[in-house]
Formats: C-alpha cells, sequence, structure tokens
C-alpha cells in the first residue's frame, strides 16, 4: 500500500471526491464536493505525448498534489477520458486523437491511492455533469455535444446515460457526413464529422477546400482558430469556407437529432465556446427540419462539464 493509501484509509472525507478530465491536448484534475464545487484544481498538457505510462505518472502526481495542498482526501476518484475505453481494463485504447495505443488509470490509481475508481468516456461524463450541475433535470432527452480535438456525445435519456455494451456509445464524431471531400479520419475512415470539423479537422477541410474552390493553397500551419478569427473579420476566404463547414455541422447535427430526438442540445468544446455565432449559430440553419428541432444552447459550465460529470460519477 503506497503512503497516499495508508493517509487515506484514515482520513477519507465522504463529501469529497477527485476528478480527472483527460483530453487529447490537456489533462485536468479537481477536487469536488457534492454541490458540484471545485475547490482545488490543476491543469497540463499532454499533446504529443506518446507514453502511456508517463500520462498515468502524470495524473497521479496532479491528484497527489491536489491532495497533500486542499488537505482533502477523497473518498473515490472519477476519470473523464477521451475514448475509445477498454473498461473491462480500465484503459484507454486506440484513440484517434492521442499518441499513445493505450492507457492504463483505473488500476494503477486504485493501487496508488486505495480507494475506488471510476471512469467514463468524456462526452458521457459531460451529459452526466451538464445533468446533475447544469440545470438540466427536468430534460427527458439530453445530449451533450462537444467540438473539440475531436467531436463526441453523451446522450441521457430520463435520467440515465446511455452507455452500450463496452462503454463507447454515441460516438457522433465518426457518423458519415460527406462523400464529396472524403477527407481521412484519424480513426481511418472517410468523411466522418469530425475529420470536417474539430480542432484538428478544420484545418485539413480548409486545405482541401480552398485548393478545389478557390484554387489557391494555404499555409500548412494553419490552425483552426486562425481560420475561424479571420472568417469573424470577414476574411472572404475563410468566411466563405465557413459557409461550407456550416452546412457539414448541420449534417452531423440534423443526424444527432433524427439518432436520438433529444429535447435539449447542450454544445460544448473550445470550438464553439469561441466562436458561438460563427459555429453554432451558422450549423443550425443547415438543419434538416424530419423531427422537431430541440432546444440548442451553449453549456453554462465553463468547460468544466467532463470533470463535473466524472466527479457524478465518483459519488456513486
Amino acid at each position: 500500500m503506497s503512503k497516499e493509501s495508508a493517509s487515506i484509509s484514515k482520513m477519507v472525507s465522504r463529501n469529497h471526491v477527485a476528478a480527472v478530465d483527460l483530453g487529447a491536448t490537456h489533462v485536468r484534475a479537481g477536487i469536488i464536493d457534492t454541490e458540484g464545487k471545485i475547490l482545488a484544481f490543476s491543469r497540463n498538457e499532454v499533446k504529443g505525448v506518446s507514453d502511456g505510462v508517463e500520462i498515468q505518472k502524470l495524473i497521479t502526481d496532479m491528484l497527489a498534489d491536489l491532495i497533500r495542498k486542499s488537505r482533502i482526501l477523497p473518498k473515490a476518484i472519477g476519470i473523464s477520458t477521451a475514448g475509445p475505453v477498454d473498461l473491462k481494463n480500465g484503459s484507454v485504447t486506440g484513440s484517434p486523437n492521442m499518441k499513445c495505443s493505450r492507457i492504463f488509470l483505473t488500476e494503477p490509481l486504485c493501487d496508488q491511492f486505495g480507494i475506488p475508481v471510476s471512469m467514463m468516456t468524456d462526452c458521457k461524463a459531460g451529459a452526466l455533469g451538464e445533468y446533475t450541475f447544469g440545470g438540466e433535470k427536468e430534460a427527458g432527452t439530453l445530449v451533450y455535444l462537444t467540438f473539440s480535438t475531436g467531436i463526441g456525445a453523451g446522450v441521457i435519456e430520463n435520467g440515465k446515460l446511455l452507455s452500450g455494451s463496452n462503454g463507447n456509445a454515441s460516438e457522433v464524431g465518426h457518423f458519415p457526413v460527406d462523400t464529396n471531400w472524403n477527407i481521412p479520419c484519424g480513426c481511418g475512415g472517410t468523411g466522418h464529422w469530425e475529420a470536417y470539423a474539430s480542432g484538428t479537422g478544420i484545418p485539413k477541410f480548409f486545405r482541401a477546400w480552398s485548393e478545389k474552390s478557390a484554387e489557391c493553397v494555404p499555409n500548412p500551419a494553419i490552425t483552426a482558430e486562425e481560420i475561424l478569427k479571420a472568417a469573424e473579420i470577414k476574411s472572404p476566404l475563410c468566411l466563405s469556407f465557413s459557409e461550407e463547414l456550416a452546412k457539414i455541422n448541420g449534417r452531423g447535427l440534423s443526424a444527432v437529432i433524427a439518432a436520438y430526438n433529444p429535447d435539449v442540445i447542450i454544445l460544448d468544446g473550445p470550438i464553439v465556446r469561441n466562436h458561438p455565432s460563427l459555429i453554432a449559430g451558422k450549423m443550425t440553419g443547415h438543419l434538416d427540419h424530419y423531427l422537431t428541432i430541440p432546444d440548442i444552447r451553449l453549456s453554462s459550465l465553463d468547460g468544466k462539464a467532463p470533470l463535473l460529470g466524472a466527479a457524478c460519477a465518483a459519488f456513486k
């Protein structure tokens, strides 16, 4: 038993948990109470790290540091992570947006701290966070939809989280949305929503679109943020591209509505939060009306929904 687990067994707090949100770019960790208040928080970059053991150690060190500084010893740890996940052995496996082929988390953290550890994909955690702490408990069917390094969703119906046979349900970023450009996705497929409209996909789509539609070759190092900022200040090329991007997003969002028939969709992720009118505003103008259009709004949790959802799972 580690020193951390020995002290925790004596002084554990039943009103606090530790939560981890592991993404393709950053890992966030916090100590959280039953009301969803984040009492201690830290963030580190993991972009480009290709060693799963290194990420595992970073998370362990972050949690140990938060426990030491806050003097709060949590009763459990909840993990939110970019998927896919293998819940049987508590690992992230084959993520298209992370450099590591596999990252073992549940058992190492349980061994290190001597407390229960739960894990789910980040979008499922985001849905749980919105439902519990985002004022969405009145929703019959809620979809949490995030645009970040990738695109993903979590679904809650009548208070129950849609998990799937192995914890990887609602991978909407891999919904096919195009057969014209056939842009390759990180998962190995083509034409997937994530390949066009995520933080990693937008630059690839912009280059393909520019070469064909505008007959120009953009800077190969241009980022999604630079493209979207240029569109917001009315750069003709980027503004025209944003209309094509809106069509793709409209197809993806229409597929989400057709698949889950939600009464509310919560949009999150830095792509949407940083450019709400350009992304959220434009995509809703390209929706199919086969089913009733749900209430669509931005998250009010300042990007913390997955972390809070991981805490919810830990409390349970």
